[in-house]
């Protein structure tokens, strides 16, 4: 199934889930994994995308699909309406660059539940009313991933509701971000063997504890880079890193772009 307007489209489907041809479209690119894991070839290597988890493509960001377990859905959403989105929100005018790591959030997860339910309950609607749907679907979608998707446009990692063990972690982790933690001293804040809080925590967040961390890290760092003067080894420093070169790596994993590139980037415009 197959929805589009002026403003992007929304694209379900259960058939050919296999190797598909490279494709750089001029859009931001939402994929979701509602079953199980998806697999996209990019030139700078694989992703992966877990089950319950998402991932955006940046507009003309050269990708492949590998694999889609049981059924493929995506939005697609031209950049003039994510612009005004981040606009409206006070975010600014620059178009938003997502960061390349694919992860979990509960509200985006239940708006896409109710967007494919209510896809498939309505599939043979009156055309009309499908496209309502499209349009207030597209402007929903806009605002969400500029308030919870992770990008140039975010200073910390988006936050939502967890339950109470992994909350209370990602509360301290917040507190003080900037030293030295190991996984022992976060299961003791959360009062669990650091087996259970690694296990519970991907199945929240989708994301390790300690990548966590050091994405919150690297988020924090973002507003250093774009509106100061500093060094970027001071900010690395500053932000938890133990180097410039792990902060570079992390960078450079995150964005495709060292921090100076980043710098440059988007505090030019």
């Amino acid at each position: 199934m197959i929805l589009e307007n002026e403003n992007g489209l929304l694209l379900k489907r259960i058939d050919h889930l296999g190797e598909r041809d490279w494709r750089s479209d001029p859009c931001y690119k939402m994929i979701f994994s509602p079953f199980g894991r998806g697999e996209y070839q990019t030139p700078h290597g694989d992703i992966t995308i877990d089950k319950h988890a998402f991932f955006i493509f940046n507009p003309m960001y050269a990708h492949k699909q590998l694999l889609a377990t049981k059924e493929k859905f995506l939005i697609e959403v031209q950049p003039s309406l994510l612009q005004a989105a981040s606009e409206q929100l006070g975010i600014g005018e620059r178009e938003p660059e997502f960061s390349l790591i694919s992860y979990r959030h509960p509200l985006i997860w239940k708006w896409m539940a109710f967007v494919r339910d209510f896809l498939s309950l309505n599939e043979d609607s009156d055309p009309s009313t499908n496209q309502f749907f499209l349009d207030n679907s597209l402007t929903q979608l806009s605002i969400m991933i500029i308030q919870y998707g992770t990008g140039s446009h975010q200073e910390e990692f988006p936050s939502f509701k967890s339950q109470v063990n992994i909350t209370i972690v990602i509360d301290a982790l917040k507190e003080s971000y900037s030293e030295e933690w190991t996984l022992d001293e976060m299961a003791a804040v959360a009062r669990m063997n650091k087996y259970q809080l690694a296990h519970l925590f991907k199945e929240e967040v989708g994301l390790s504890p300690y990548s966590w961390l050091q994405l919150y890290r690297l988020f924090r760092s973002q507003h250093a880079l774009l509106h100061t003067n500093h060094s970027i080894l001071s900010i690395a420093l500053q932000h938890g890193f133990n180097s410039v070169s792990s902060y570079n790596r992390l960078f450079k994993k995150v964005y495709r772009k060292t921090p100076s590139e980043f710098r440059h980037f988007h505090g030019s415009k």
